[in-house]
């Protein structure tokens, strides 16, 4: 029943339709803007979507709507929606046109329903906003995460992929519309549903590509981690038996030094043994050891780094609290900490001493929050997610490692470039 003669009707059912698959594209998806500009842009897409199909219908009928609205009122649904969302077009449009496609298969299975039944407008309409709801809900409940872990660590193959829910609109398009509309054309329904089994099919083997995609990805950022871990351990092993040396020079001066003092002593030169070992403790006295936290591994990783960027002769500015407990394991938060300060160190030493500083805070109320700032050019550039671009091959590595701690553990993460300085903040 497509209840033609009764128009206020079927804007209604456009309308319940068009708002129920823009459900189905938000659940899966990250919005980036403001919730208020969100509402106000798609508040006026909808009066279009009535103001059109009211026209179309009077001027036209229902059934012409159906052949054209993957123009007039499918595509620019993806062009607002990847405009507020700003993530890949090509992800925004397989993502979009998938749940334009699942959306149309609902429609026209609830309009086969319901004709069955010689059901009226409110069962329709009741129907239609019932399963709507349950698959708004199921979509977000246990599809929002996957999706959009699996978007965030898959960068290339979209546009290809894209092609695939575009294609299969265009098709079952035609099939309900041509040459006359499902309902009266059981032959065309009965390919409409064929179609959609070859569609499941289709998108088992993708999101099969897409999780086989998913794993190696995985793999390759363990194994760059990995990689980094053993050259902090190289390097921690290097100044380990640096210090080890040094410590054994300090033994055989100081056996020297007591034998020098036990001499005087005997000799009744008192006055000159005091002065002697006045003279040693002032040459052997050495700095002391700051603590930056109680946790070993995190109070390591600060100490070594802080003192790269002394030796490099940069200049360090800290504003330290650290909790007794941090909520993550300390040594993924030291390895987010290693890979930030050694990038600042790095763009420190392309700028003259005197320009050479960073400021490094970390605070834990209300929340843990770790933020990292640098001198830096002009001309740093950024993708579309706001991740900033390496522009040496194979670089990049711990920006990918700290982008990978955070999606673990839903950290919020930016990064800025304003004002002639780069800066990092994770909060946990």
């Amino acid at each position: 029943m497509l209840f033609e003669d009764n128009t206020l009707y079927v804007v209604i059912k456009i309308m319940l339709v068009v708002i129920g698959t823009l459900g189905m594209m938000a659940s899966t998806t990250e919005l980036k803007h403001k919730l208020r500009q969100i509402l106000s842009v798609f508040s006026l897409y909808l009066l279009y979507v009535a103001a059109f199909s009211a026209v179309t219908i009077v001027l036209f009928d229902y059934k012409f709507i159906l052949r054209i609205f993957p123009l007039t009122i499918s595509a620019p649904a993806i062009f607002l929606s990847f405009r507020l969302i700003g993530s890949q077009p090509s992800k925004s449009v397989f993502n979009h046109a998938t749940q334009i496609l699942l959306s149309i298969y609902i429609s026209v299975s609830i309009t086969l329903i319901n004709t069955k039944i010689h059901g009226s407008e409110m069962t329709d309409f009741l129907i239609r906003l019932a399963a709507y709801g349950i698959i708004i809900f199921l979509e977000y409940r246990f599809l929002r995460r996957p999706f959009l872990h699996i978007f965030s660590i898959i960068q290339n193959g979209w546009l290809i992929l894209a092609l695939i829910p575009c294609s299969l609109i265009i098709l079952v398009t035609a099939l309900i519309s041509y040459p006359a509309h499902y309902t009266e054309n059981p032959t065309g329904v009965v390919f409409i549903y064929l179609l959609g089994t070859i569609s499941i099919i289709i998108y088992f083997s993708i999101f099969q590509h897409l999780s086989m995609q998913y794993r190696f990805q995985t793999a390759k950022q363990n194994m760059e981690l990995l990689e980094f871990q053993v050259e902090n351990l190289k390097e921690k092993m290097t100044q380990d038996a640096a210090a080890a040396e040094q410590s054994r020079i300090e033994r055989h001066d100081t056996r020297h030094s007591f034998q020098t003092i036990a001499h005087l002593l005997e000799n009744g030169n008192t006055s000159e043994a005091l002065d002697y070992i006045t003279r040693s403790i002032n040459r052997f006295q050495t700095e002391t050891s700051v603590s930056y936290c109680k946790d070993i591994l995190l109070n390591a990783t600060l100490s070594s780094y802080f003192g790269q960027a002394k030796k490099a002769g940069i200049t360090l500015e800290t504003h330290l609290s650290f909790p007794d407990t941090l909520p993550v394991d300390s040594g993924e938060f030291s390895i987010v900490i290693a890979n930030a300060l050694e990038n600042a160190i790095k763009a420190c030493r392309s700028f003259p001493e005197e320009q050479r500083i960073i400021i490094f805070r970390c605070i834990y109320k209300p929340k843990l929050m770790l933020e990292i700032s640098n001198p830096c050019s002009d001309d740093v550039t950024f993708s579309q997610d706001g991740i900033p671009l390496s522009k040496e091959k194979d670089h990049g590595i711990g920006t990918r490692s700290i982008i990978a701690f955070c999606k673990k553990h839903n950290a919020f993460c930016s990064f800025s470039a304003k004002n002639g300085y780069f800066t990092l903040k994770v909060i946990l």
